[in-house]
């Protein structure tokens, strides 16, 4: 496998990519691996996958409750 170098990242751009891989638990050098991957090959979403991970997410946020009457509790909170 062969390794390069990369110069001249600005701070920022560091910054992001390395927010970017705690979010998505890599490391910097998979980080960017993968975002050169997507650009080169993109591919289709796979849709089972993302909405198992949607539900998942779903799943330990507990219930939540949209009827009218929390929504319009949620609204005024915090209004004098």
């Amino acid at each position: 496998m062969r390794q390069i170098a990369l110069r001249g990242i600005p701070d920022d751009l560091h910054r992001e990519l390395k927010a970017a891989a705690a979010r998505n638990h890599r490391s910097l050098n998979g980080e960017i691996l993968a975002r050169l991957t997507d650009s080169v090959h993109p591919g289709t979403a796979d849709i089972t996958a993302l909405l198992a991970r949607i539900r998942q997410r779903h799943e330990t946020l507990g219930p939540i409750d949209l009827s009218e009457a929390a929504l319009r509790e949620l609204r005024n909170a915090g209004r004098p």
